[in-house]
């Protein structure tokens, strides 16, 4: 608060952000759900000049902000909760500055520096015999307020949004040091004098967008012309600061004007429950930014295009995410605009519509799930494009691959990504549910089996970890005309969303293959001249369906000599002999099926 007002002002002031609205003296305003009430132009209509008193306030801040969350934004314009629920919700029109919370999220390909300035000019109050003198109770109850503005602070603020045109994930430090430098001066010639020939070829990278509440210009600018403008700003409100525009105000209750008066004045939402609204509203805005991410990464670009069913997919969550969002704001704005419920109820409604959405498929958890999966996918198809392994982009081309009478053996590791996705399913389910319903859900959809996929979906580290082995395997591979390595997706067959399948002679070996060696899984048991004995664990022979295992002569003059396979159901005789022709013989590898 203001140092003058602390001795100033009355207590039991509430300090409201004006976000670009024209709020002024003596205007009536209702805490409950942060807006003006239209048709009153003043409280004191007849007060004249010797009722207003102002001080200068001269103090400008420009400051670089430390993310780019709703909570950093908000915490800028110094809003209460309930007018954070206001404006995120939209129940306000945002202007000038304000306009900066609208500002697209982040994409995570792209670095992004925000400079905050603010300037002040003038605190506006309205005299203490004013306020003693009260306002008549017919009046106060012929209004649904609950405060009278009895005090202004008047100034501007700017945010420029420096958004890098290039597609990188890396954080820029050289740029965000870059504008720190316009922190400490706003003289344009003094930032551009400060500058090296690499900070001047860096700021080239970026467009600014500009959100102003003085000035008019069309976003968005060069770095050069953004400096320019900040350094203009001091002049632009006017020698005496007439064009400066309300920063915040300070409200009075009414019900302190008239004993008699039945208003009561609302906190509005409590901090804790507002931050619960917030962080939904952030989670659900960053997720709909990934999904275009992945859409539109320029790594991915490639193999996203062989896949349109991806495409889609991810295409349909953003929309509805965003369904989702535009209807949760709704019921949270008709929740705190409505004037037939009191405080109570405001807060226990907005629980409940907290606490369905956190046990809907849209909760935090399910919705990073299934992110998660797909991301593994995209990096996945990376991953194998980067190792130079051929990507099957249709059922057809992997019958092709498979039934090739030149391949003996196929290895083909899997995603479901052309499944269909019954998680979508649900997701559009519940947004025709919501539409449909009242304020709060009183029926739900049995999300169980729905959702049971997303309870166990492999970890990314798990799967990038399995391709790790798929792709070491590929590049051991001896023997590159009868062994082919394949990447593919197989919709529907019931097995992990990523798995190795294994094919031979053109046939199913095995839908769930595991590379990983296992040096305890067998011994070798006795070696003749002509044959090998191996002696299976039987520890490890629970959970395994069958065994492949591949031979080969090996000696000086035999290094093409064919690869021999031996494929045997794992409830078979416990001790196997390999028969060979050959004095020499040896075992290359052995694979759990």
């Amino acid at each position: 608060m203001c140092p003058k007002l602390s001795t100033d002002l009355p207590m039991d002031v509430t300090e409201v952000s004006a976000l670009g609205r024209p709020l002024d003296l003596g205007m009536l305003y209702d805490r409950r759900n942060e807006s003006l009430i239209p048709g009153w132009s003043s409280l004191f209509p007849n007060h004249d000049c010797y009722d207003r008193i102002s001080w200068p306030q001269l103090k400008t801040h420009v400051k670089v902000l430390k993310d780019d969350s709703l909570q950093e934004r908000c915490r800028a314009f110094e809003m209460s909760p309930m007018l954070r629920v206001s404006a995120l919700c939209g129940l306000m029109e945002l202007n000038g500055a304000a306009a900066f919370l609208n500002h697209p999220v982040q994409s995570r390909h792209q670095d992004r520096v925000t400079l905050h300035y603010k300037t002040t000019t003038r605190l506006d109050m309205i005299s203490q015999r004013l306020l003693q003198e009260g306002a008549p109770a017919s009046v106060i109850n012929a209004t649904t307020a609950t405060h009278v503005i009895i005090a202004v602070f008047y100034g501007a603020q700017a945010f420029f949004v420096f958004d890098n045109k290039r597609i990188s994930s890396e954080k820029n430090t050289e740029m965000e040091n870059v504008i720190k430098k316009i922190t400490t001066t706003l003289s344009a010639r003094d930032v551009f004098s400060s500058l090296d020939e690499n900070e001047k070829a860096n700021t080239i990278l970026y467009d600014c967008s500009l959100y102003s509440d003085v000035g008019d210009w069309k976003s968005p600018v060069s770095f050069d012309k953004a400096v320019e403008i900040s350094g203009s700003l001091p002049t632009l409100l006017g020698s005496k600061g007439e064009r400066a525009v309300p920063l915040k105000v300070w409200l009075y209750p009414l019900k302190k004007l008239d004993k008699s008066c039945v208003h009561a004045a609302l906190s509005g939402v409590s901090e804790t429950l507002m931050h619960q609204l917030e962080n939904i509203l952030e989670h659900l805005r960053k997720q709909i930014g990934m999904c275009q991410d992945m859409i539109t990464d320029y790594d991915s670009l490639t193999v996203i295009t062989w896949f349109p069913a991806l495409t889609e997919k991810l295409q349909n969550f953003s929309e509805f995410l965003q369904d989702y969002m535009t209807d949760f704001q709704r019921k949270i704005a008709k929740i705190i605009q409505s004037k037939h419920i009191n405080e109570e109820e405001r807060e226990k409604n907005l629980q409940e519509l907290i606490s369905n959405c956190n046990q809907s498929p849209f909760s935090l958890e399910n919705t990073r799930h299934w992110l998660e999966k797909k991301k593994t996918e995209l990096a996945v198809l990376n991953e194998c494009r980067a190792a130079n392994i051929t990507i099957v982009k249709s059922q057809e081309e992997l019958q092709r691959v498979i039934n090739d009478p030149l391949m003996s053996n196929v290895f083909c590791f899997t995603s479901s990504m052309e499944a269909e996705d019954s998680f979508l399913t649900v997701l559009k389910q519940h947004i025709e549910l919501m539409k449909k319903s009242t304020l709060i859900i009183s029926k739900r959809i049995n999300l169980e089996d729905s959702l049971q996929p997303l309870k166990h979906v492999c970890t990314n580290e798990k799967v990038l970890s399995d391709l790790k082995v798929f792709i070491a395997a590929k590049e051991t591979n001896e023997d590159p005309k009868r062994t082919k390595f394949i990447a593919a997706s197989v919709p529907g067959d019931g097995y992990s969303e990523f798995s190795v399948q294994f094919y031979h002679e053109g046939r199913v070996v095995s839908r769930n293959l595991n590379l990983q060696r296992k040096t305890d899984l067998a011994q070798i048991s006795q070696i003749k001249h002509n044959s090998v004995s191996l002696k299976i664990n039987k520890k490890l022979n629970e959970n395994i369906e069958r065994y492949v295992m591949q031979y080969r002569a090996s000696g000086d003059g035999i290094d093409n000599a064919t690869w021999k396979q031996i494929i045997f159901d794992a409830k078979s005789k416990i001790i196997f002999s390999i028969f060979v022709l050959c004095s020499a013989c040896s075992l290359l590898y052995y694979s759990l099926a």
